[in-house]
């Protein structure tokens, strides 16, 4: 077997190959190659004719998971039929920490201890797949959504600040001053001063019929706010208003794409109460977790599955020191983390096995926070088993 470590940068990239069974190398020290076309049609070279040197043609190749990096050279090995294996970089660093306690670190060195590491964990081999790669792809776009999510959040911290100085008693006039009537009017005359003045007949066509208010009383607050009405404050608002629908534009074309995703790849997590469209998180949810964990089979058990989520209590004891309070590592994906948790709140109200779960914990006198925790390790074991089997999840009746 041919071990082929790949340390990963964003201009170059270092490789040093080594037949595992007899200990033979390709080169004393790592070749770097560039990262581009030509760098990767070396290493393909390369890997061949140590292939065909040696006389064996199972290859392995590992590389660490580095944010974008690895994406391309992934891409291009894989089209080439090449099995390749992302390692967490914590695994390889701790494995180069192990063999020497003042151990150095370059990048060539870094290759070398990649093909360490695969020889030592040979059995747990576990090549990229295209259906890893599609979950990549569900996985950027969930994150992306997570961001531009707060960016929204932001927006209308914003507007609500605008809405504050200038006519603050719009508040008490809409039970959400970012609906589609209050945007409408805000949009149409910007400040108060403007909306005094305009016919009541106008004020009403921007009001849908479930408005607690009428055009009339709309009119009237307008003409006895406090607020401050120049030019400024209502360019800012206008603009304001816009970014706001800009953002929500774009959450609408990323629910989308996420949504084309999830049906293909992983449907069934729509059953579990909690993520299920019908309980009012859906794809979305089912989105980020399922692009986070990526492949199921990459991870051994469901706890491991656990950890990498980082909802894995951490124990700190020595001696006679035993701790009281165990804290949650939070290492591994916060993306995943907050996705468990969003789910843990509302699935015990759709499911009645997790809800005798929540009564079992809740008369164990455990904080309600704890009992989310637990719910998010039952949650994530659930998940673990659904996204290996494929099957869709039943709820039972208690």
């Amino acid at each position: 077997m041919i071990i082929v470590g790949i340390d990963i940068a964003s201009q170059k990239h270092d490789y040093f190959m080594i037949h595992k069974d007899t200990g033979v190398v390709f080169s004393s020290s790592s070749v770097t190659i560039p990262n581009n076309e030509y760098g990767y049609k070396k290493l393909h070279s390369d890997i061949l004719s140590f292939s065909g040197a040696i006389g064996d043609s199972d290859i392995r190749i590992g590389l660490e998971s580095t944010g974008i990096y690895h994406t391309n050279i992934i891409a291009y090995l894989i089209a080439h039929d090449f099995q390749v294996m992302m390692i967490n970089p914590i695994l390889t660093n701790m494995a180069r920490k192990a063999g020497k306690v003042h151990s150095p670190k370059n990048d060539n060195l870094d290759s070398q201890t990649i093909c360490k590491y695969m020889i030592d964990h040979s059995d747990e081999f576990s090549p990229y797949t295209s259906t890893l790669y599609h979950k990549q792809t569900l996985k950027s776009l969930s994150r992306k959504r997570f961001f531009i999510v707060d960016e929204y959040r932001k927006a209308k911290l914003v507007l609500n600040n605008l809405i504050q100085i200038t006519f603050p008693e719009m508040k008490s006039l809409f039970s959400n001053i970012y609906g589609e009537s209050a945007l409408a009017i805000l949009k149409e005359y910007g400040t108060p001063k403007k909306l005094a003045k305009a016919h009541i007949s106008k004020v009403d066509s921007l009001l849908h019929g479930r408005c607690k208010c009428s055009a009339a009383d709309i009119i009237e607050a307008a003409k006895h706010s406090v607020g401050i009405s120049d030019d400024c404050c209502a360019f800012e608002i206008t603009d304001a208003i816009e970014n706001l629908e800009f953002i929500q534009r774009r959450i609408e074309k990323y629910d989308a794409q996420i949504k084309l995703l999830v049906d293909e790849l992983c449907p069934n997590l729509l059953t579990v109460p909690g993520i299920g469209y019908t309980t009012g998180i859906g794809y979305t949810t089912a989105g980020l977790i399922a692009g986070e964990i990526g492949d199921a089979e990459r991870f051994h058990s469901a706890e491991s599955l656990i950890s990498y989520s980082g909802i894995d209590v951490t124990v700190y004891e020595s001696g006679k020191y035993k701790a009281k309070h165990l804290m949650p590592s939070k290492k591994g994906s916060r993306y995943l983390r907050y996705a468990l948790f969003q789910v843990a709140r509302v699935v015990r109200l759709h499911d009645p096995v997790f809800n005798a779960y929540y009564a079992k914990k809740q008369a164990e006198g455990k904080h309600y926070y704890v009992i989310l925790g637990h719910i998010q390790k039952k949650l994530c074991r659930l998940v673990y088993s659904l996204m290996k089997s494929g099957k869709n999840y039943e709820v039972r009746p208690q």
